[in-house]
């Protein structure tokens, strides 16, 4: 499960090592997967499916500074080698730095200002995924095949708060704002003919934003384009990043994958359109009828 399915599981109550037995015995389950549950019986609650907390810099921070207390580590080790009498390329400062770098970070207290600058850098990294997203969406409305465009997963949704993958605060424990990790699109087509397409456009956004110098650490597999069949809200695969099909990869001997050029067959993952809502994605293009 995602820290988010596991924290909203919490929130109604739910033991982690009975969950999956919880659900198989559940009334209301019918053909729920356990995530689907999951979020299911919290959005009941909530009316939405971002997790609550109530993790704040204030009541998570070792020290009231309004700035980050940890400063630059090239300039101590600079010191450190300088104090040696050692050269900063030397074997001996790799291995030196490495531990000067480690003690500075354990034993430097986390201060408010710092936490609010990783959650400020999550929700800009958040802006900047649904940027880019908007970028490729121009992209696909210029296909005829394109009926919708729809954003999901963490780009739709609110950030909730949760351990950071920053060693430095995981072991604090102190919990920032989800770092955004894929571009998430559900596009409704009328044919999958163009898929290439898509991946391409996905390329070009990215080779856009590298020319004009905006960083987003974004590839083009950042990008997640699942197709749906317009017609029969019938779920089709993702646009594949290959560029060829097929590409005789691993990947590729899926069964069914590479039916519709380009579109490929993900065995862990079928996307329910039905599942998508307001609450749970945001429409970037809509053809009118």
């Amino acid at each position: 499960m995602q820290e988010r399915h596991v924290l909203m599981a919490m929130d109604l109550g739910m033991s982690a090592g009975l969950i999956v037995q919880e659900h198989a015995l559940a009334e209301d389950r019918g053909d729920l997967l356990l995530l689907e549950w999951v979020e299911d019986r919290f959005f009941a609650k909530h009316g939405h499916y971002a997790p609550v907390s109530d993790a704040t810099p204030e009541n998570q921070a070792e020290h009231p500074a309004e700035n980050s207390l940890l400063t630059d580590h090239d300039e101590a080790i600079s010191k450190m080698c300088y104090e040696m009498g050692i050269r900063e390329d030397d074997e001996q400062a790799f291995e030196l730095a490495g531990e000067l770098i480690e003690r500075r970070e354990r034993e430097t207290p986390v201060s408010i200002g710092e936490i609010r600058d990783e959650d400020q850098r999550m929700l800009r990294r958040q802006n900047g995924f649904r940027n880019a997203a908007r970028a490729v969406t121009e992209h696909l409305a210029a296909m005829p095949e394109v009926r919708e465009v729809r954003i999901f997963g963490s780009g739709a949704l609110p950030l909730w708060k949760e351990l950071s993958y920053h060693k430095r605060l995981r072991r604090k424990n102190i919990r920032i704002y989800h770092e955004c990790a894929n571009i998430d699109l559900a596009v409704r087509v009328t044919s999958p003919a163009n898929a290439d397409l898509m991946r391409k456009a996905c390329s070009q956004v990215v080779n856009d934003l590298n020319d004009q110098d905006i960083c987003l650490h974004i590839a083009h597999h950042t990008f997640s384009i699942h197709l749906i069949e317009h017609a029969e809200s019938r779920y089709l695969g993702m646009v594949c990043h290959f560029n060829q099909c097929p590409k005789h990869k691993f990947e590729c001997r899926v069964p069914g994958c590479g039916a519709n050029r380009f579109v490929q067959i993900l065995p862990w993952f079928n996307l329910k359109p039905r599942r998508l809502n307001e609450f749970n994605s945001q429409i970037l293009f809509q053809r009118p009828a």
